[in-house]
């Protein structure tokens, strides 16, 4: 299919939109569930012999004293564990699908992400929770694909365009995903066979801690929307979706996909700093959006369904930013409303750092406060992201474009391995979010001074 006739290369692109999106809202249904999954499973088997038996007694020696610390500290492990596999699969996905096509390894990643989200709805012990994140963080390299067949339709010119369609759907997708996985969290099997017309009763299913022999569990009904979204992502493209590179392509696609590895082969010095910026960022951002459900956990009492609605407020902020920073950059360019967001940022990071760890002295303003911090630090990502690969694309001469935001994203990716476990260790270590945060806001410092050094591009300077 040619990717220079518009009507095809939109319909691809919408259809690599609804992939991605739909692919990242079944991954980050997860994440407001995390604090109550994990204190769950640390009580229902956090004895020897288990899985969580053994992670619970090293957390014990590491000087984990509190149900709460190990299962920040689990968190953030499984959190990286998943960008780890995320990080080091995506060149293998990309570079077999070079070889035989895009539809068919996205087919592939999408029913081994449809399989272990199936086998999450029956897990029944820890280990099988974690083999499941196993499993979604080897498939997740599918993003590299769809990244790859937005590539395919669209020339040098229209490039960014499609590299703009994956990262929208990505953006959105972390939006919505906690979002359900938080509401479906306060329905239990048991209410969702009833509303059925389904007596629990009669399967041996009760509202207790274990709800009987099929391994059902309290967070059965978001592993279905995960694997109903997963099973209806991979319909799609097994029906709808063409293969982009064609045959004759194949044997001169570039096997070696970008990564942040590439960054010093990179020409443009202004790339390699902007997207050393945008991964000091991102590490901060990320270990924020790590720890963020366990400290309403902590200060609040937040139950899943609480996050849904802190997510949700996440969202409307970020996207506020997006549709706003159109407007700043007109008047600032995108170098500047980068600082902008990332001064924002710092500010907001140290608003949170500063909020009492312990409810009793934080008082009636701590939420107040919290929502002011976590809506700016919301704010100043909407400002930033899309400005980082609007910048990375100016700078970048037309051949180089695709290679040099596949090396952005890669750096970004790097930051989902680097930030939670970070993250996750500085809370475990000091018991509170305070260094959490003041470390967040003490990046911002060596950022700003990277994009602060940038020159302004050419397109820029001839506007001015």
């Amino acid at each position: 299919m040619s990717a220079s006739s518009p009507l095809p290369q939109r319909r691809i692109l919408g259809l690599i939109f609804l992939t991605v999106f739909m692919d990242i809202i079944g991954f980050s249904i997860v994440i407001p569930l995390f604090p109550h999954l994990l204190d769950y499973y640390i009580k229902a088997e956090g004895s020897a012999g288990t899985l969580i038996g053994a992670l619970n007694a090293a957390a014990e020696w590491m000087g984990g004293d509190t149900d709460f610390k190990k299962t920040v500290l689990f968190g953030g492990l499984l959190s990286t564990l998943y960008s780890l596999l995320q990080f080091i699969f995506s060149p293998l996905w990309g570079a077999l699908s070079d070889r035989i096509g895009r539809r068919r390894v996205l087919t592939l990643t999408l029913a081994g992400n449809a399989l272990s989200y199936l086998v999450w709805i029956f897990a029944a012990q820890f280990w099988v929770v974690v083999l499941t994140r196993l499993v979604c963080g080897m498939m997740a390299g599918n993003i590299a694909v769809a990244s790859a067949a937005a590539a395919d339709v669209t020339d040098e010119k229209d490039r960014t365009k499609g590299m703009a369609v994956v990262g929208i759907a990505i953006g959105l997708g972390f939006v919505f995903g906690p979002v359900i996985g938080g509401l479906a969290s306060s329905v239990t099997p048991a209410d969702f066979l009833g509303f059925f017309g389904i007596d629990p009763k009669s399967l041996q299913l009760a509202h207790g801690t274990f709800l009987g022999s099929f391994g059902l569990n309290p967070f059965s009904v978001p592993a279905l929307i995960a694997a109903s979204m997963a099973l209806l992502n991979f319909l799609l493209v097994v029906k709808f979706f063409p293969e982009t590179l064609a045959p004759e392509r194949r044997a001169a696609a570039d096997a070696k996909r970008p990564s942040i590895f590439d960054l010093a082969t990179v020409r443009s010095s202004a790339v390699r700093r902007t997207s050393f910026a945008n991964l000091v960022y991102q590490v901060a951002f990320t270990g924020m959006e790590n720890t963020i459900v366990f400290l309403t956990f902590a200060l609040f009492v937040y139950s899943p369904r609480d996050n849904a609605w802190l997510f949700l407020f996440n969202g409307a902020c970020m996207i506020f930013a997006q549709g706003l920073a159109r407007q700043l950059v007109k008047r600032l360019g995108q170098r500047k409303v980068i600082m902008l967001g990332m001064l924002i940022a710092a500010v907001a990071f140290f608003v949170v750092a500063w909020i009492p760890a312990t409810p009793a002295v934080a008082g009636d303003g701590a939420k107040t406060t919290f929502y002011l911090g976590l809506g700016l630090i919301s704010f100043a990502t909407g400002l930033i992201l899309p400005s980082v690969s609007a910048l990375v694309s100016l700078y970048s001469d037309a051949s180089e474009q695709g290679r040099n935001l596949g090396i952005l994203r890669s750096a970004g990716s790097l930051a989902r391995v680097i930030g939670p476990v970070t993250a996750a260790l500085l809370y475990f270590h000091f018991g509170s979010h305070f260094w959490v945060y003041i470390g967040g806001a003490l990046l911002m410092l060596p950022a700003i001074w990277v994009v602060r050094g940038l020159p302004e591009p050419e397109s820029e300077r001839l506007k001015a």
